[in-house]
């Protein structure tokens, strides 16, 4: 069964509390364009869909009930632990930093295109799917739809990364796509909770 947040009061406050991660981008205005983005553009099942249909590349957590979530969490726990690295060497500055963290968030919107019925596979190019949308409704820089575009590196039908930023967000995502390890989650919401008490927790 679907569960829209879209016309619940203070809907907007309520995204920001299932993914506590968008306050860690560190510019203010970007932060509320990522907010806003997520809001419009993500779909009613990104809240209860499994990330994937099977464990070829994924966790148990992913594979479940609310699997994109808890993956989507898990990409952006697996960027932050990596960005410090990338920061270092000079291959991205902040900007560029808070950048991957919005594209991080978004990555995933479109992951079963419009709809999700029990059972379907990720639509091929939902990387293309997401960008296309950030390009055509959202408020923040192409290097964030660039990046989204790019996540899947040689997998699926859409293209590689070529920018160190690029590379990372998929970097991220690879990290957090296996079934041999587990990244922790940042503030799992309650109902992850309930779902997976013993699921790892992130701290940054």
């Amino acid at each position: 069964m679907a569960e829209t947040i879209r016309h619940e009061e203070n809907a907007f406050t309520a995204v920001c509390e299932r993914l506590p991660e968008i306050a860690r981008i560190n510019d203010q205005a970007l932060m509320c364009a990522t907010a806003a983005a997520f809001f419009e553009g993500h779909e009613d099942y990104f809240w209860t869909a499994p990330a994937a249909s099977s464990y070829a590349h994924h966790n148990l957590y992913c594979c479940g009930e609310r699997g994109l979530w808890i993956h989507t969490k898990m990409v952006f726990a697996a960027y932050e632990r990596l960005v410090d690295s990338y920061l270092e060497q000079g291959l991205l500055g902040d900007s560029e930093a808070n950048l991957g963290r919005a594209a991080c968030l978004l990555h995933d919107v479109k992951k079963y295109g419009d709809e999700y019925v029990d059972g379907d596979h990720a639509d091929r190019d939902h990387d293309v799917q997401a960008a296309d949308w950030i390009r055509a409704e959202a408020t923040l820089d192409s290097p964030v739809a660039d990046a989204v575009e790019r996540h899947m590196g040689p997998w699926y039908e859409g293209p590689e990364p070529e920018t160190p930023l690029q590379q990372l967000v998929h970097l991220a995502d690879m990290t957090a796509s296996t079934k041999n390890a587990t990244v922790g989650v940042y503030q799992p919401h309650e109902r992850i909770r309930s779902l997976y008490p013993s699921i790892p927790e992130a701290t940054f």
